[in-house]
């Protein structure tokens, strides 16, 4: 019964997701690619998760410093992300803050 509930709860989750990605696309009329590379404005979650391998988070560590670095955010990464709000670049900016910085907030 517990494994039937946590499946529900996880595509009302997944369900709700693409919902708010689709509202997003026709709020902003856009549209992403699918996989004939046309354009669609109902995209699956899964093939816009999809779409969205290839980013990745660098950790460079030298001697006296660490940096992270995000690689492979391509413009069409960007515009993907922008469906899910502008949230997103709050993240990306969590993930490259250095350890220093991060001691000097208390994180």
């Amino acid at each position: 019964m517990a494994l039937l509930m946590v499946m529900l709860l996880s595509l009302l989750v997944y369900g709700i997701a693409e919902r708010r990605m689709r509202a997003s696309l026709a709020e902003q009329k856009r549209t992403l690619p699918n996989q004939i590379n046309q354009a669609t404005a109902k995209p699956t979650l899964r093939w816009v998760f999809q779409l969205l391998h290839g980013i990745h988070c660098l950790k460079i560590t030298t001697q006296h410093q660490t940096e992270q670095v995000i690689e492979g955010l391509t413009p069409l990464h960007q515009k993907i992300l922008l469906l899910f709000g502008k949230q997103w670049k709050i993240y990306i900016k969590f993930l490259l803050r250095t350890p220093a910085q991060c001691k000097s907030q208390g994180i």
